[in-house]
């Protein structure tokens, strides 16, 4: 990896960018689970396949705030899957809440490959490197543990969540959290993540360039590309030069 001209800082978005999940079918069924639980401890029958109804229902909700620019996560989504299901009251939905959160613990992620190398050689060049992560069921605390597992925790100087400030990617004040503490400015810095709409737009809109990995998802969202598209971490180091030059 060259040295980088007048680059200063990247930050990366999370899933299917640093992180992606082995199963995800493991996290929701213990969700379900949970839901089941809860339920009937305050009285109400519900079986496995309603459970994962209510609470599909209530994720979809939730995509669809994110997508107004609207924060949510696991307390929202408890309170409103208990409401489809009949069972009403903050105290049900406190229970819930952190055992949603907490599913994906168990469920298994992993690192990208070459996540960690990229990570690392960066910091060695001297250039800082931040997370910036829109959360839902799983918040920061639980997603800095599984970076913590994959390794990855120590080499984000700077981690910044959705559900901690309040508003998710593309909103300009998430990328402003990621870069001002390690005091690098937008020009200077370069945004990576899968996502066109929340990663693209929200690096370039505050003025920082972009790269769009596919190595998991492929976006094909109706928004403008990034300045760079690579398929896997190996990638990086050219794209990040290349950008870095026209800057």
């Amino acid at each position: 990896m060259p040295p980088f001209r007048r680059l200063e800082a990247v930050t990366f978005d999370c899933w299917n960018t640093l992180l992606r999940e082995r199963d995800f079918r493991v996290a929701r069924a213990v969700r379900a689970a949970a839901l089941v639980e809860v339920a009937r401890s305050a009285g109400a029958a519900l079986s496995d396949e309603d459970a994962a109804t209510a609470l599909a229902r209530a994720f979809d909700r939730h995509v669809e705030l994110w997508e107004r620019g609207v924060a949510s996560g696991a307390p929202e989504i408890a309170q409103w899957a208990l409401d489809a299901v009949g069972v009403g009251g903050a105290d049900a939905a406190r229970l819930l809440a952190p055992r949603l959160e907490e599913a994906s613990l168990g469920g298994g992620s992993e690192a990208l490959p070459g996540a960690g190398d990229v990570l690392e050689r960066l910091r060695s060049l001297g250039v800082r490197t931040a997370l910036v992560c829109d959360t839902g069921l799983s918040p920061g605390r639980v997603v800095r543990e599984l970076l913590a597992r994959a390794g990855l925790l120590s080499l984000l100087e700077v981690q910044v969540f959705s559900n901690e400030i309040g508003v998710p990617k593309p909103h300009p004040r998430v990328f402003e959290a990621a870069l001002r503490p390690l005091g690098v400015r937008a020009g200077r810095a370069v945004h990576v993540g899968d996502l066109r709409r929340t990663d693209v737009q929200g690096g370039r809109g505050y003025g920082m360039g972009t790269v769009r990995i596919r190595a998991v998802f492929d976006d094909g969202a109706p928004f403008p590309d990034a300045d760079a598209v690579i398929d896997a971490h190996d990638e990086l180091a050219d794209a990040l030069e290349a950008i870095a030059t026209r800057r």
